[in-house]
């Protein structure tokens, strides 16, 4: 069989592990930068590292320093004994060369004693002396030391003409290899008749070395505990005091959900208790304010509610009025026509208010229920774009459509066709006579509905208010449309019913954009499939190549007269009352105030509310009612005005 061979490394291995290294960098910086207790701990702990290692370093010096000069004092002060000792011994007691030799050779071995730090020793011979009556061998002690390679020449050069001890440190070799620190010290002897000799020993300060090394061991372990016990005790100290920290900040977010009942433990009188007792302040603050802002929230929806209501009736029926009047006008004089026509105008703006009003008070009660059914979304916006031709002739403006993908989703048409033709309107009301894009495009998961235009556009402040209540960019701005400040309020609480969303993106001088995204199942988990931008700032924006132009030649444009709503059955009926009597039945009733359940359940059920009118005997929002009472109002037959007189 074949020896198995490894395989070799490859760029892809050393990637993987430089991105596994990347990730573990950067998953500990998040561990950092999410933590206190972890950046308090850990800079606790470097600066007591730091500390202690310097300390550490100080004092190992400090112990080092003066175990060396101890020993080294030590040794010089046996070196000058034994080199006492020996210059007395060959001055008094030794003569001839034979003992001159012996008693040279029992002074070295006398100096090696391991038990002592003695290692060695040798005598050696001054060079360029003058000749003398005898020499003798230079005798030296016979161990792995080999003292005599261990002297230096400067020392060699410098003992000689010293009258004192010099020492010089040297590493020491051992047995098994290593070395060892230590001494050589050395002195000048005088042997008579041989001249003059060098005697040089060897002394060991590995004990000392042991010492240190023993030393920075206990320090070291200490510090490593003394370490350890201070991160210990700062990660007790920091949870004490980051305890209410946390408390408060999950407080914080039960008074941001809505829990304005939560509250923090106060625990004695210091600093914590103080944060424990400013924090309970603030929430019993936010909690009145938010009941008092609630009540005064309530009692203006209940107010718009009510007063909406109560003009709904005499509303209706000065509407119709009006109706029959318009009707009449081309048999009025010129003076009263221009009026029955800015009547009629004004009255279909107050029932768009009125509209506007119930539907906003129905989506603040949140009794607003879908009617849903598969409808395309392209057919929608096409029949809406066709129905505002009038308004783009009027303004000179170039509508263009385009479409992509399966547009049809599961919707209430109503509230869709009422989204699109608000952002229709704002656009053709908005784009200075240049073009308005509406773009459908179908995606997975939802279908998105991007109207835009190249119009004088929106900045950031504007984007952030545009769906506000009763909001206009522009308060000198004349609209032809009317409008009530409420349509894309309105429009963004539909998309929202829808599970969907209404975006707004603008910027000045080039345009603005609005994104309607849907779901195509109400409730399901969905993404847009445009994403929200200045459409205009692109340039396939303005190629008409890309777009199919809306009412260039499919007859659909219609004249402001034919845009006027049509008659009712109850406009037809009240005209045949005037026509016949001279008096209109209409229902009047006691200041009674529905509850929103009452008011809005016929109308979420798919009840249309502006476009309409309700019947003048009962209101189909409120059903039959004890205190709805028929009575005769009288309507006197009008009078010719006078010749010259003002209408």
């Amino acid at each position: 069989m074949s020896p198995r061979r490894s395989a070799p490394y490859t760029p892809h291995q050393r990637r993987s592990f430089v991105e596994g290294l990347r990730t573990r960098i950067v998953a500990l910086g998040s561990w950092w930068m999410s933590s206190v207790t972890v950046r308090v701990v850990s800079l606790v702990m470097l600066a007591g590292i730091v500390s202690m290692v310097v300390a550490g370093s100080v004092i190992v010096s400090q112990v080092r320093s003066q175990l060396f000069d101890r020993a080294v004092t030590s040794a010089v002060d046996q070196f000058e004994a034994a080199r006492a000792s020996a210059q007395s011994t060959f001055g008094t007691t030794v003569r001839t060369a034979g003992q001159i030799q012996q008693a040279a050779n029992e002074l070295i071995i006398s100096q090696y004693d391991p038990v002592r730090s003695i290692v060695g020793a040798a005598l050696l011979r001054t060079p360029n002396q003058d000749e003398t009556s005898f020499q003798i061998a230079e005798p030296s002690t016979q161990s792995s030391t080999q003292i005599i390679t261990l002297i230096s020449d400067e020392m060699r050069q410098a003992v000689p003409g010293s009258t004192g001890v010099l020492w010089q440190s040297v590493a020491l070799p051992n047995d098994n290899g290593s070395t060892s620190p230590g001494i050589v010290a050395g002195a000048s002897l005088e042997l008579p008749g041989a001249g003059q000799y060098e005697f040089y020993v060897a002394y060991s300060l590995e004990n000392q070395e042991e010492t240190v090394r023993l030393v920075t061991g206990i320090l070291m372990a200490g510090a490593l505990v003394l370490v350890l016990l201070l991160a210990l005790i700062t990660w007790l100290v920091v949870g004490l005091v980051l305890h209410p920290v946390r408390e408060a900040s999950q407080n914080a977010r039960k008074l941001a959900d809505g829990a304005f009942d939560a509250r923090m433990r106060v625990h004695g009188e210091d600093e914590l208790a103080q944060l424990a007792r400013s924090f309970n302040q603030m929430a019993q603050s936010i909690s009145d304010q938010f009941t008092r802002l609630e009540r005064m929230s309530k009692v203006q929806q209940d107010f718009v509610s009510a007063v909406s209501h109560e003009l709904r009736s005499p509303v209706t029926t000065i509407r119709m009025a009006g109706q029959l009047i318009y009707d009449k006008r081309d048999e009025l004089p010129a003076a009263l026509r221009r009026s029955a026509e800015l009547q009629h105008d004004q009255l279909i703006n107050l029932d768009t208010m009125l509209s506007d009003l119930l539907e906003i008070s129905r989506f603040d009660a949140g009794a607003m229920t879908l009617a849903t059914e598969p409808s395309d979304l392209a057919d929608i916006v096409r029949r809406t774009i066709r129905a505002q031709l009038p308004l783009a002739q009027s303004n000179g403006v170039a509508v263009y459509m385009q479409t992509q993908g399966d547009t049809t989703a599961q919707i209430e048409p109503r509230r869709i066709e009422r989204i699109v033709r608000n952002l229709v309107v704002n656009a053709l009301e908005h784009a200075e006579s240049r073009p308005v894009r509406i773009r459908v495009v179908g995606g997975p998961t939802a279908v998105a509905v991007e109207v835009s235009d190249n119009g004088i556009g929106l900045t950031d402040e504007q984007v952030a208010h545009v769906f506000d209540r009763f909001w206009r960019a522009d308060t000198a701005r004349v609209r032809k449309s009317g409008g009530t400040g409420l349509g894309l309020t309105i429009a963004r609480e539909d998309a929202l019913l829808h599970g969907g969303r209404l975006q707004c993106a603008g910027e000045l001088g080039l345009g603005a954009t609005f994104l309607l995204a849907v779901p195509r199942e109400v409730g399901q988990t969905w993404t847009s499939p445009l994403p929200l931008r200045v459409a205009a700032a692109e340039e396939s924006w303005n190629d008409d190549s890309l777009w199919e132009r809306i009412g260039d030649d499919d007859g659909t444009a219609r004249g402001a007269e034919e845009g006027a709503p049509p008659l009712t059955p109850e406009i037809g009926r009240v005209k045949r009352e005037l026509s016949e009597t001279g008096s209109i039945r209409v229902a009047s009733r006691e200041a009674q105030r529905p509850s929103p359940d009452a008011m809005s359940a016929p109308e979420a059920a798919g009840g249309e509310t502006r476009d309409a009118l309700p019947t003048a005997g009962a209101d189909p929002r409120l059903g039959p009612h004890p205190s709805h009472v028929a009575r005769e109002v009288e309507t006197p037959e009008p009078k010719a005005p006078e010749t010259g007189g003002k209408a």
